[in-house]
């Protein structure tokens, strides 16, 4: 015998409700993508014209939001990597063509900064190599600005993993371990760090921007 399966009125109209509030979910979080990408455009154009902590600081809160980030997220390892490989055989050519890409759809990594400002001053270009040194001390700058790192209500805001492991490496201390906690609903990661300068290990703490 075939079954037929009927709807109450409640239950269907309870079900067009769901599907309906999940559609303006989806409609919310293009529009917070389509404005964030807009406005991470227009910060990367002033930056270019006059880098400034505030316009750095912006930059670095709009990029997590911005369409496509956890995504590309995934793949700046793969491209650090091309790009620090490029630098230790001394190939300028590739990695100012690497960084290049990197900088064109994330403008606000360090590695890649850092690439462009070593590459360009092996080039000969040392007013490009000055500017992406003003950017990457800007955007170690604006990390300094969130906390401290020394404890849970001091952590520093980074955007991802990546740009954890990068400050870390930047301030010449080397990456032991970590370990996750949560408080209050908010992930922290708790990196053991060494500093080889003063033979001394130490704990910082960490949270990714929202």
């Amino acid at each position: 015998m075939k079954l037929t399966m009927r709807l109450s009125p409640l239950l269907l109209t309870y079900l067009l409700s769901a599907c309906s509030s999940v559609s303006l979910i989806q409609e919310n979080i293009n529009d917070q993508h389509l404005e964030a990408d807009a406005r991470y455009t227009a910060l990367v154009q002033a930056i270019k014209v006059q880098s400034t902590l505030p316009a750095i600081t912006e930059l670095r809160q709009v990029t997590v939001l911005t369409d496509g980030f956890r995504e590309d997220s995934v793949n700046e390892q793969a491209v650090n990597q091309q790009l620090f490989e490029a630098i230790e055989v001394n190939n300028w050519a590739v990695c100012l063509h690497k960084a290049n890409e990197a900088l064109a759809s994330h403008y606000a990594s360090l590695n890649s900064h850092y690439a462009a400002m070593v590459c360009r001053l092996e080039s000969g270009e040392s007013l490009q190599s000055q500017y992406h040194e003003t950017v990457l001390n800007l955007l170690l700058e604006s990390v300094w600005s969130t906390g401290d790192g020394e404890s849970i209500n001091s952590a520093f805001q980074v955007m991802n993993t990546v740009e954890r492991n990068a400050f870390i490496e930047f301030h010449g201390l080397e990456f032991i371990k970590h370990s996750l906690t949560r408080r209050d609903g908010q992930d922290y990661d708790v990196v053991t760090i060494y500093d080889a300068k003063k033979d001394d290990t130490f704990e910082w703490y960490f949270t990714e921007l929202k």
